[in-house]
């Protein structure tokens, strides 16, 4: 049975490609192979047309074999797979060689007179923007466009396409980046530093990219795709919608703060209005100096609430701390152990899974609800604090430290503590599984608790007590 050649010589054009490549890297072949693999099929169809018409032995096998035909099922896949990686992935990139396209960049400069105008708009930016309030009465505009593409010529044809326009609209006026007019197998970012008198409010609508806005005495809305946020000095309302981030910062807003997306972290700090935040966020979320209440819900099972924060909130996946709050402060959570430091008026926390430390601080003391689903609570009152005090162990242990005003009692395997100290506010301890604990401020627990694995650590005696004051 006479072999065809077709494979051999397929297989040593193909070759022949690569090493090309390898003498000519700035040839553009990837591109050429997922315009032009079809061709192969065709070659290989002709070279085995020729030999069914050239040789006519009958032992010849006429059709292709079963290795053939995988063999062209593979090209066709992988043809398929260049094309549309070249269609709608300019950016792919294996082993850092960019396969489809160099980056190419182009200076951006525009000024336009603000006479008149209330507000800037940027219109479906791709790339990073700082907007710096000044006091000049101009918008000027700075930076550079970058533009990935195939070849020199088709940046520059596309550099001129997208101009950086600025576009009076009423009392506004538009930043128009253009990118839309870009070619599909092309992609193109601009990275902006814009002057814009600081009494204007700021408004940008994008698909992704960084934000930096600083001395703004206006309003400033972000409503992106991807990007993080910085905010700084800003006389109005800011309100953010980010799909995704990695950091969003907000620091010295006169007006309302209103936070919306997903992320990563999270901070506002000295915010002169009230503060909204929802959506999920994976790392640290820092509260500082909010002179109005502060709402967030998380979409993890997360609410927090507080009348105002004075001091400092701080919380992540397993930790929620805070210190010096207005309330009435109320947070329900899954599975974070609570630490709260002088609040006042009221205070309600829940969590499935957590230890609570409460150390309201301050007298009079703020009615408390505690609940912990699984672990302990422990509660710190000033000496001379009154209080009204039900507090119940379900599953776990109760010790009084307090006085002999707090009676304690067993029943099978749950305790409570109850008493009253002079006419104060309710205090309500609910442990599911763990234990309770009240004792005074300054003073060492005569018996350390179960922890919520149930250990029970080291018995602390009147002499460990007696040590501990000398060492003080």
């Amino acid at each position: 049975m006479r072999r065809s050649f077709a494979g051999p010589l397929l297989l040593l054009v193909i070759g022949s490609l690569f090493l090309w490549h390898n003498l000519h890297p700035d040839a553009r072949m990837f591109d050429a192979l997922s315009r032009y693999w079809p061709f192969v099929l065709i070659a290989w169809g002709l070279i085995r047309l020729v030999e069914v018409m050239i040789w006519r032995d009958p032992n010849m096998r006429r059709g292709f074999s079963g290795g053939e035909v995988v063999l062209i099922i593979l090209i066709c896949v992988v043809g398929t797979g260049l094309w549309s990686v070249r269609e709608h992935s300019p950016r792919f990139v294996m082993g850092g060689l960019d396969l489809w396209g160099q980056q190419y960049e182009y200076p951006v400069s525009a000024t336009a007179s603000a006479a008149g105008m209330k507000r800037i708009v940027f219109e479906n930016p791709r790339g990073f923007i700082k907007v710096v309030g000044g006091d000049s009465k101009d918008v000027t505009i700075t930076g550079h466009k970058t533009i990935r593409a195939f070849a020199k010529e088709d940046a520059d044809r596309t550099d001129t396409e997208t101009p950086v326009e600025i576009i009076p609209q009423g009392d506004r006026l538009m930043v128009r980046t253009s990118q839309d007019r870009v070619r599909s197998n092309q992609r193109i970012s601009d990275d902006l530093e814009i002057s814009v008198p600081r009494g204007m409010s700021v408004e940008s609508r994008g698909t992704s990219g960084d934000h930096e806005i600083t001395d703004i005495e206006g309003d400033v809305e972000i409503n992106t795709g991807r990007g993080d946020v910085r905010l700084n000095r800003v006389g109005g309302n800011a309100r953010l919608d980010v799909g995704r981030s990695e950091l969003i910062r907000v620091v010295d807003v006169k007006g309302r703060v209103d936070v919306q997306g997903r992320g990563n972290d999270l901070e506002v700090e000295n915010a002169g209005g009230q503060v909204t935040v929802g959506g999920t966020y994976g790392g640290t979320l820092d509260f500082k100096n909010l002179a109005k209440p502060l709402q967030f819900e998380g979409s993890r099972g997360t609410e927090l609430s507080a009348q105002a924060v004075p001091g400092r909130i701080n919380m992540d996946l397993g930790e929620f701390n805070a210190r010096d709050v207005v309330g009435p402060m109320r947070l329900v959570t899954r599975a974070r152990d609570i630490k709260v430091q002088q609040v006042t008026q009221s205070l309600e926390v829940e969590t499935e899974r957590g230890d609570i430390v409460l150390t309201p601080g301050r007298t009079p003391l703020p009615s408390i609800d505690a609940r912990s689903g699984s672990g302990k609570i422990e509660l710190l009152l000033p000496g001379h604090a009154n209080f009204q005090l039900d507090g119940t162990a379900e599953r776990g242990d109760a010790l009084n430290d307090y006085g002999p005003s707090i009676q304690q009692e067993h029943s099978g395997r749950s305790a409570t503590l109850k008493g009253r100290v002079g006419d104060g506010p309710s205090i309500k301890l609910t442990a599911k599984r763990g234990s309770i604990s009240v004792r005074k401020e300054g003073t060492l627990p005569s018996e350390e608790l179960p922890d919520s694995n149930g250990k029970t650590p080291k018995r602390v005696t009147p002499r460990d007590l007696k040590d501990s004051e000398v060492k003080m």
